[in-house]
């Protein structure tokens, strides 16, 4: 069976206790990770047969308390884009405190509905709807979820905020917190699982829409934005072999698109500006060649509107293998935005562990590179015409190179830590990270209300994992 913090902690029991505490994890969500997934399928086969389950309802959860420790005056930390509370200087428990309860149905056999809520620290506490999705067996290894599920971006997207699934107190930020923003997918999988011997093969494909709160931590105060995916779709290729989990995925999104006040003013002005050009080279005593590059500037300023809408792609390699009593988890990640003031972005992510009883030292560094931005502005010039026009697009100017820096998430972390598996179902983190960004001109995934800032940071956590 895989040795995973997916499936158990470190410590080997027997294999009643094993898939008795596999079942308490995998019930947590749907959509875990193909490890998880098959370690359920192993707990059931233990347990009572699924008919005698029927109509039964059952209770379960998982809870972080953790505090983090940030030593930088000029930036915050957020495990995502859609988090209330960064931790700023300071101890604060709003960086991986959670408390999640689900609630499982089983009507028939193999038709069973599940309910999940998530409330973080980071968010005041307010509950989240994470699942609320009917899953029914189809025979054949075929399944069908339908509702809101859990998301499949990445390789842990599932289990982000699960923090005792984790071998570390929480995925990689430099790479994870953007798509921990997009916490579920409000619509279908179907999953296809192939089993050979001791292992599986697992295909998903999934579709739907998601809306969310993007949070601009990079403004003091902090401004919010309604999110919206639209044509959210795509599908993974997974692998479930003794000692070794791999998952390709692929997801493409038609319509993601951010709405503010700040974008609606932005939107205002300039189609005001656009309209002033436009009614600049209406004046006949304008030699024609003049007269052309100003219309042709005002289309320039269309074009520029609505700067944060996109059609991201995001893909994801994965692997999660185990040798003895070494571990090694690792994962490439792209993001194309299709936004030329976005960019594009270059992920890795990579953490070797060695276990030591119940006892798990680690080391991680991950990375996030950004490039191919390059937003063309060059209808923000001034036109010499007008002092007063021109002073609205050197405004505008200003502007968009303030959001091309804030939109860039370079950063890269290195990551030391020690997890202790210290009684069934509960483990005690530490974790040291390390984070800097290319330069004081780049925040990355930190909150930086202004620019420049000390652009290394360090975070001290301690949590207490638990599931039930």
């Amino acid at each position: 069976m895989m040795h995973s913090y997916r499936a158990r902690p470190t410590k080997r029991r027997s294999p009643t206790r094993l898939s008795w505490a596999l079942g308490a994890l995998t019930t947590l969500s749907l959509g875990l990770t193909p490890a998880v997934q098959a370690a359920d399928e192993n707990a059931k086969e233990v347990g009572t047969s699924s008919e005698s389950r029927a109509n039964a309802l059952r209770l379960s959860g998982f809870a972080t308390l953790g505090l983090t420790h940030n030593d930088n005056a000029t930036a915050g930390a957020v495990t995502s884009f859609s988090q209330l509370k960064p931790v700023q200087q300071g101890w604060s428990p709003n960086m991986d405190t959670v408390l999640g309860l689900q609630l499982e149905w089983q009507a028939l056999s193999g038709t069973t509905l599940q309910v999940q809520g998530v409330a973080r620290e980071g968010e005041d506490m307010q509950p989240r709807l994470r699942t609320a999705a009917l899953r029914q067996q189809l025979g054949q290894g075929l399944s069908l979820n339908l509702g809101r599920l859990r998301s499949p971006l990445f390789f842990d997207s599932s289990i982000a905020e699960i923090g005792y699934a984790n071998l570390t107190v929480r995925p990689a930020p430099t790479i994870y917190a953007l798509t921990n923003s997009v916490a579920s997918l409000d619509g279908a999988d179907l999953q296809w699982r192939l089993n050979l011997g001791d292992a599986s093969l697992l295909t998903q494909v999934f579709g739907g829409r998601y809306d969310y709160t993007h949070r601009f931590n990079n403004f003091s105060p902090a401004l919010s934005a309604d999110a919206s995916l639209r044509g959210l779709r795509g599908f993974s290729l997974s692998a479930n072999l003794q000692d070794l989990t791999l998952r390709f995925s692929r997801t493409e999104i038609d319509r993601y698109v951010l709405r503010s006040e700040q974008v609606s003013q932005l939107n205002s002005g300039l189609t005001q500006v656009s309209a002033a050009l436009q009614q600049m080279a209406l004046n006949p005593l304008l030699p024609p060649g003049v007269a052309g590059a100003l219309l042709d500037k005002s289309r320039g300023l269309d074009a520029l509107r609505s700067p944060f809408d996109n059609r991201p792609v995001y893909t994801s390699v994965g692997m999660d293998g185990n040798w003895q009593r070494w571990r090694l988890l690792a994962e490439l990640t792209w993001m194309d935005p299709h936004n030329d003031l976005v960019g594009q972005g270059f992920g890795y992510s990579v953490t070797l562990a060695h276990s030591f009883g119940d006892i798990t030292p680690y080391l991680g560094v991950s990375e996030m590179k950004r490039s191919n931005a390059r937003l063309d502005t060059r209808a923000l010039a001034p036109t010499g015409l007008n002092p007063q026009l021109d002073g609205a697009l050197l405004q505008l100017q200003q502007g968009f190179d303030q959001a091309q820096q804030f939109a860039n998430i370079s950063s890269r972390s290195i990551s030391l830590g020690l997890r202790w598996d210290w009684r069934e179902n509960m483990a005690l983190k530490t974790q040291l990270d390390l984070v800097r960004t290319p330069s004081a001109q780049i925040p990355g995934p930190l909150a930086v209300p202004r620019l420049p800032f000390d652009h290394k940071l360090q975070l001290f956590s301690v949590t207490l994992d638990l599931v039930f």
